[in-house]
């Protein structure tokens, strides 16, 4: 029976006193109904994320990057073998990553940072003042665990190679720890950095943007359709033997570009093995590159010349087809990696890959990196 009805039947077995009662009652809650709705203030949204729901945080799960919510304040993120139950929003991070740093500062959450790792502070031409944060870390393996102590972290973010090291020492202390390597999920980081800063909302905004380059990749590479061999040098500055591997970031950006490495691990190799892969391309990473330096395009060209001069890579099918690229080692790890690819592509086929990859460096800037200089040469190729 339809509920008016209903109301009909019911209305007729009441006396005329317990209808006049029935009517008042409707009155006064009909205007207690009016009075609320008018003076209803919503309430000031808390500093917990509003986005904690299963589905999205296993949407953006991956492997040593999988996340649990427990309750509006609360998540458990499962990272290299350990579970590590984490208060939300945290509000002080030591980033002892340059991925992370980069990305916090991508996502407007750069003001939780109070400790970096020591390559960052050689890089103010892209951190820009958060170069003047206290290091906690020289090196690679060497870490200054007082210092971190005594900036108080609601979480320390570390590369994955150094985990076991750090974790260890910081478990002691109740000062959770999680790694991020360049074989990991980028998104899952972003997604992770923004969910425990509340700033969700931007990092969506990065993870739509890089989503476009890794789209822009895949349609070129499928008109393209080759891998040329490729020969990484990880550290140019170091030495010209030592070639990147599938756990660094300058191999990960040469695959993304569609190129196939000489080797898949990183070691000292011998100039023979290099002339038996005869590279098409030549990859050199240099990690000393100021690209505001009034010398920045001369250094650039002098590691070209300086390959083309060796006498084993001048027998290189690199060196005779003018494929000697040099990329700078910071842009190759985060979110510049998907550009530094494009780079990469743009020199090889030129005809087929139209793009400026300082333009795009630029435009990632002004949206998400604004603490680096715009301009510059980040790159250079012959």
């Amino acid at each position: 029976m339809h509920p008016t009805s209903m109301h009909r039947q019911e209305l007729r077995g009441l006396s005329r006193t317990q209808l006049v009662v029935a009517t008042v009652l409707v009155l006064v809650l009909a205007a207690a109904a009016v009075y609320l709705i008018i003076h209803h203030k919503p309430k000031a949204p808390t500093s917990a994320p509003a986005t904690t729901s299963v589905n999205e945080l296993s949407t953006y799960s991956s492997p040593n990057f999988v996340m649990y919510p427990v309750n509006a304040n609360t998540i458990i993120i499962n990272n290299y073998g350990e579970n590590i139950t984490l208060s939300i929003p945290v509000k002080r991070i030591v980033a002892m990553n340059t991925v992370a740093l980069q990305v916090l500062i991508d996502i407007g959450a750069s003001n939780y940072v109070v400790g970096v790792e020591g390559y960052a502070t050689e890089l103010p031409w892209l951190f820009g003042n958060y170069s003047n944060l206290p290091a906690v870390s020289s090196g690679m393996w060497s870490v200054n665990y007082e210092e971190i102590v005594n900036l108080k972290p609601d979480i320390v973010i570390t590369w994955s190679y150094i985990l076991p090291q750090v974790r260890q020492k910081l478990q002691a202390l109740n000062i959770p720890a999680i790694a991020w390597g360049p074989t990991d999920n980028l998104t899952s980081l972003i997604y992770f950095l923004g969910l425990i800063t509340n700033h969700t909302d931007k990092a969506m905004q990065l993870i739509n943007w890089l989503s476009g380059l890794k789209q822009e990749l895949k349609t070129y590479q499928s008109q393209i359709n080759q891998h040329p061999r490729a020969y990484i040098i990880f550290a140019w500055d170091y030495s010209p033997w030592l070639v990147a591997g599938n756990g660094s970031d300058p191999y990960r950006v040469t695959v993304l570009a569609g190129l196939q490495p000489c080797f898949n691990k990183s070691m000292q190799v011998q100039p023979e093995s290099v002339l038996q892969c005869n590279p098409s391309v030549i990859i050199v990473t240099t990690w000393d590159l100021n690209p505001h330096s009034p010398n920045a395009t001369t250094y650039c060209e002098g590691i070209i010349n300086s390959v083309r001069s060796n006498p084993v890579f001048n027998q290189t099918a690199a060196v005779k087809e003018g494929h000697i690229i040099v990329i700078p080692g910071y842009l190759t790890e985060g979110p510049p990696g998907y550009i530094t690819a494009l780079y990469i592509d743009s020199v090889l086929w030129p005809n087929v890959v139209r793009v400026n990859a300082t333009e795009l460096l630029n435009q990632y800037f002004s949206k998400f990196l604004i603490t680096a200089e715009p301009g510059g040469t980040w790159f250079c190729s012959g």
